[in-house]
């Protein structure tokens, strides 16, 4: 009788695409989501003219496909009202945030090395998932 083993490989590398957030309305919708699902959500606040931004945000994706259950989202701080910017009491790009509930709970400023940051954000929504 022959043996033999099966492999299941789930692709968890399989990038999902990060919503964009452009207004207030949206910013609040995706809050409203977090509580109602009781699920933190990442935003990625970046800018057209950053690099590292748009080099980290492909990376970002990446990720969002290891968490099923967390939804990100990106801000071009150039692209929204400065009352989003302050909401997110953005100084720095890229900056990374997670919200919980509704909250602001916890952030990465992405200014080294990119395997950093996304170690640093993978332990970020592990500690607060």
């Amino acid at each position: 009788m022959g043996c033999w083993a099966e492999a299941y490989f789930w692709d968890v590398s399989k990038p999902v695409e990060m919503e964009e957030i452009d207004s207030m309305e949206k910013l609040d919708d995706a809050l409203r989501w977090s509580v109602e699902n009781k699920q933190p959500i990442i935003i990625d606040w970046m800018a057209s003219w950053c690099r590292k931004c748009i080099y980290l945000k492909p990376r970002l994706e990446k990720i969002a496909g290891e968490f099923p259950g967390v939804r990100f989202y990106f801000v071009d701080v150039n692209k929204v009202p400065q009352t989003v910017v302050k909401r997110g009491n953005i100084t720095k790009m890229p900056t990374i945030q997670l919200w919980k509930d509704g909250e602001w709970a916890a952030e990465v400023i992405g200014g080294h090395k990119a395997w950093l940051v996304m170690d640093e954000v993978r332990e970020m929504i592990q500690k607060h998932k």
